[in-house]
């Protein structure tokens, strides 16, 4: 097949060249408006507890929600004089017809937690019109340059303010850190290739995987709720997997014409060998982003259907466009006057790779021992990981959402974002004077409970109320989270129903999903990779052995990322500040698309060994050989993730921030750790077992030695 479309391409090469191009330009015509078309939703399961107490607010009690907090401070005046009322309250009345479903002020019921301790700012609390997060965001810009009140500083928190500072801040740094990102890319291939047109076009097939994707992502949008804030991951993965897979088969390229031959066939050949791995590469890493359809979450649903696009988008162009182009360019990659003179060595097994390979061989028990001590000691933080719902701590320290958060967890009674929040509904009316000393005497039982500050019944309808509950610690602190789980133990009053929401209670509830379907999400992707692994190695030892390496070096970044952001280790290297936690969906976004990186250099080494192997039939050299020969060209693949992973990392939003430290650390022992030094030495110790496979029969050529005995 790759064969056939090798040739293809190198005989019709305007046609598979303009194809593509025509495509990413109809794509960037379809994309133009794509951050108006995107959703601002999907953080939290729409059966959790914690959603379903949102929802009950709107929809049972339709008002007491918060939507969105405005903070109207005056240096000057406090609540209690007359003109601070006036100016709050006309301010609320210019609000754009159909934005506001609700508000609660000071003055509503004489609520004191909603006046700051110095009594110069108060806080509102704004229940937005929409049918969901995106359309509630939507209200929330019409709204935002609407509240002013003259001699007034007005501020805006609350779950979708910060959402929206998080959507703002990640496009801005995106489109920052791919200005920064195509030109260094274009410098880093420069050095690696030394030659103007090569260190193009895989520049090139980023670029236009990247086009494509959007496009589709945007004709996906009504199909898939599509979240803003993948936008940076598609444009970090189509830059990275773009490059990295035109890499392997522009290098594959390079050396079919250093050996003599001629340009159709240096295209056929790379295409029937780095192209063929490359897709099936590209078909085991979408496959596995495809996990992220399995868990009942929005945004990771999203991150899985852009990720799968984007790798599928890139290993297409590879096996098609890319060898079109270099079909049509084939003879000045090797033009004197491109490129620098190389002194070309005779044997390809005789190179620094080649040498650490058959060092690490010589003693392969010792460096399996190092690598995995190593390893595992990056692993220990991940044993103490507290895992917690993004809140404003998920934005710069500088945001308007995050200093308006800072400013109602410091100055107000009221706390910040991170109250519990609990609406009970009864059978019987909660507005008749029997009803309120019901809910009334419920309340005294919900803040007797340890770890409760201030209670604030907020709304009440005839059979459901809402109430705030403060609380001394974090949302993701244990006493919190055991606080939560009393309440939602407790008897509710006449045998109604309890549901608890707030960023705690929605930690949670994610935390016990992602509980419930991780362990089929891991064995549905374990089993899917080590199939694909099996038809393309040959061999049910291998597959068997990339799992688990793959799992070790996933384990190290994990750690890492716990030690760093969580812990406040070398925060200033990264430019963040400490956390406390991780994000609670961040582990399972990194796992799988860390596992689909791992397996594609896994793919990529095995690969090539395995080629060794059919031609010598001895382990020992096809490692040797392997290692020399793909080496160079998956560390230049590394050092290209790298550079785009530390640019994107300067994003301003941890979420993003967090995945680009993880991939960043997963890349770099990957590729320095395990395939130069745990790969070869486990491949020498399991011998002729890597190449087992029952049922086949297969005439090895007869090379002198041919044995597993290795002399260094």
């Amino acid at each position: 097949m790759f064969v056939t479309l090798g040739r293809a391409a190198a005989r019709r090469r305007w046609v598979f060249l303009v194809v593509p191009l025509v495509l990413a330009a109809l794509a960037a015509a379809v994309a133009s408006d794509i951050h108006e078309r995107l959703s601002y939703g999907g953080f939290i399961a729409r059966d959790a507890e914690s959603n379903r107490a949102a929802m009950a607010i709107r929809d049972r009690i339709g008002r007491g929600g918060a939507d969105v907090i405005a903070i109207y401070r005056n240096a000057h005046h406090t609540v209690e004089e007359p003109m601070f009322r006036r100016a709050v309250e006309h301010s609320l009345a210019t609000a754009p017809k159909g934005t506001i479903v609700s508000t609660m002020t000071y003055w509503s019921r004489d609520l004191p937690l909603l006046a700051s301790k110095d009594h110069h700012a108060t806080a509102v609390l704004i229940m937005l019109a929409g049918s969901d997060d995106t359309s509630r965001t939507a209200s929330y810009h019409q709204l935002r340059p609407a509240l002013r009140a003259e001699g007034f500083r007005v501020q805006y928190t609350g779950p979708v303010a910060v959402v929206d500072g998080v959507a703002e801040r990640a496009l801005t740094d995106l489109n920052r850190a791919r200005l920064i990102a195509l030109p260094l890319v274009f410098a880093l291939l420069l050095l690696i290739f030394r030659s103007l047109v090569a260190a193009l076009l895989p520049v090139v097939i980023g670029g236009l995987s990247i086009s494509i994707t959007l496009g589709v992502l945007v004709l996906l949008n009504d199909v898939v709720e599509i979240s803003a804030i993948t936008l940076s991951l598609v444009t970090a993965l189509g830059l990275a997997l773009g490059v990295d897979a035109a890499l392997f088969v522009v290098g594959r390229f390079r050396e079919e014409l250093a050996g003599r031959a001629g340009v159709p066939d240096a295209v056929t050949t790379a295409c029937a060998t780095a192209g063929r791995t490359v897709f099936l590469s590209g078909a085991t890493m979408s496959g596995i982003a495809l996990g992220f359809l399995l868990f009942p979450i929005g945004i990771l649903r999203s991150i899985g259907v852009a990720a799968a696009i984007v790798i599928t988008v890139s290993a297409t162009l590879s096996v098609t466009a890319l060898p079109a182009a270099l079909a049509l360019v084939g003879s000045r990659l090797t033009t004197r006057r491109l490129r620098t003179p190389r002194r070309r060595r005779a044997d390809p097994a005789e190179g620094p790779w080649a040498g650490l390979a058959r060092a690490v061989m010589a003693r392969p028990g010792h460096y399996t021992i190092g690598v995995l001590l190593t390893l595992l000691v990056m692993t220990a933080p991940f044993a103490h990981i507290t895992l917690g719902f993004p809140d404003q701590r998920t934005l710069p320290a500088d945001a308007p959402a995050r200093l308006a958060s800072d400013a109602l967890q410091h100055d107000f009674a009221l706390g910040g974002l991170d109250a519990v929040q609990v609406v009970v509904s009864v059978p019987h009316r909660l507005d008749t004077p029997t009803g309120q000393r019901t809910l009334r005497a419920w309340g005294e039982e919900l803040i007797r409970l340890p770890g409760t500050g201030a209670g604030l019944i907020a709304a009440t309808s005839q059979h459901s109320a809402v109430i705030y509950l403060t609380h001394d610690s974090s949302a993701e602190d244990p006493v919190t989270r055991t606080l939560v789980q009393r309440i939602r133990a407790l008897h509710p009053p006449d045998g109604g129903e309890v549901l608890v929401g707030g960023l705690s209670a929605m930690a949670q509830d994610t935390l016990q999903m992602l509980g419930r379907r991780l362990p089929w999400v891991l064995f549905s992707i374990a089993a899917f990779t080590y199939v694909l692994l099996l038809t393309a190695l040959r061999s049910v030892v291998l597959p068997a052995k990339a799992l688990l390496v793959n799992a070790l070096s996933i384990g190290a970044s994990f750690g890492a990322l716990v030690w760093i952001f969580q812990d406040g280790h070398l925060t200033w290297l990264v430019g963040a500040g400490r956390t406390g936690y991780i994000d609670v969906t961040q582990p399972v976004t990194m796992l799988i698309l860390l596992i689909g990186l791992s397996t594609d250099y896994e793919l990529l080494l095995l690969s090539r060994i395995r080629e060794q192997y059919d031609a010598t039939g001895d382990n020992a050299v096809a490692v040797a050989t392997g290692l020399q020969r793909s080496a160079p060209i998956i560390t230049a693949s590394a050092a290209v993730v790298l550079v785009v992973s530390a640019i994107f990392t300067t994003n301003g939003v941890i979420l993003v921030k967090e995945l680009c430290v993880g991939v960043f650390i997963a890349v770099a022992v990957d590729a320095g750790l395990v395939r130069a030094l745990l790969v070869p030495a486990a491949m020498r110790m399991l011998g002729r077992a890597n190449w087992w496979l029952p049922g086949t029969r297969k005439t090895r050529p007869q090379v002198p030695g041919n044995s597993d005995e290795f002399t260094p």
